[in-house]
């Protein structure tokens, strides 16, 4: 690690200043300290073997890029959802929490028999931290990082950590590969340098309200275009399980139901919810304060439109699209 040296402003001029858009975030950063799977590929056509794999093109990545996509089954649904880096030979798979098994044996299964790939199991050897609020960009800038040299199609380096940039409804924010081992060093250098750490339930509120998709909504129960997440879906790389159905759906113009953010005055459970109008919605996760409870739902995108929607028992959400 380097040796950090803590500054208390950033040139407000500057294009990584992040224009925050939400009032309830921490000043400068607060840091959420996200579960993950992590597997590693090597191998001569390493590249090529998850090109055909993943709803991305893989083939043109070089040393240190950053990009993201989805491992799909036949029928267009999630089963990963996974942020890669290519380091040297290998590429870094991190994926939803609890689904790197299923996917190392996915990946396994779909090499030729001559193809030399190594699948390997990294589960539990990289943290993933994410770094959110109002100035992410003055925490790390005392670490000694320009935050210009941090990019979302790039990891930049920092002694063992890898930062790359990623933005969620108009929020700035960054994500962080440390080597487990380190990380609870690494966590201090930020709070040092004014981030403050989140408790589950405070990082579950965060979560929702900036819409982050997690493992919750990324998974086989949905499709990536019932997620708005369209644009981790390549349709002109070639074929990749699932390319059929997505390709369909691309010619109607879009799915039938969309994801959004409800904003209720009582908690609502996870789950299917069949509602008083006809049809239902799908809850994956809520989280609640002494003054409301935010959820993440999937429902028709006419509720979408309508802006509310009765959920029965005189419960009525506010509906916020992301």
């Amino acid at each position: 690690m380097r040796t950090q040296t803590r500054i208390d402003h950033v040139d407000a001029g500057s294009p990584s200043v992040e224009l925050m858009s939400r009032t309830d975030l921490h000043g400068i950063a607060e840091v959420m300290n996200l579960p993950c799977s992590v597997s590693v590929l090597k191998g001569k056509s390493a590249l090529e073997h998850l090109n055909r794999s993943l709803t991305v093109d893989t083939t043109g990545m070089m040393d240190k890029d950053r990009l993201d996509g989805f491992l799909c089954n036949a029928n267009g649904r999630i089963l990963d959802r996974l942020m890669m880096c290519m380091i040297e030979n290998e590429i870094v798979l991190v994926g939803n929490y609890e689904a790197g098994q299923a996917t190392r044996e996915i990946l396994i299964r779909g090499v030729a028999w001559d193809e030399n790939i190594t699948v390997m199991n990294g589960d539990g050897a990289i943290a993933h931290l994410r770094l959110v609020g109002g100035a992410p960009n003055r925490c790390i800038a005392g670490l000694g990082i320009d935050p210009n040299e941090v990019v979302s199609d790039h990891w930049t380096e920092y002694g063992s950590a890898l930062l790359s940039r990623v933005g969620f409804n108009g929020v700035d924010a960054i994500d962080i590969l440390v080597p487990t081992a380190e990380c609870a060093a690494f966590t201090t250098l930020l709070e040092e340098n004014g981030a403050v750490v989140l408790d589950a339930s405070r990082r579950e509120f965060v979560r929702i309200e900036l819409g982050m998709l997690d493992h919750r909504e990324m998974n086989e129960g949905f499709l990536p275009m019932d997620l708005g997440l369209d644009e981790l879906v390549d349709l002109s790389k070639g074929c990749y399980p699932g390319q059929e159905v997505h390709a369909r759906l691309d010619s109607r113009g879009r799915s039938t139901r969309g994801i959004a953010r409800l904003q209720l005055a009582s908690e609502v459970e996870a789950g299917r919810i069949k509602l008083p109008s006809g049809g239902s919605l799908v809850v994956t996760a809520s989280a609640s304060t002494l003054q409301e409870t935010v959820a993440l739902a999937v429902l028709p995108h006419r509720l979408i439109e309508d802006g509310t929607v009765d959920l029965g028992g005189g419960l009525v959400a506010e509906v916020q699209s992301l």
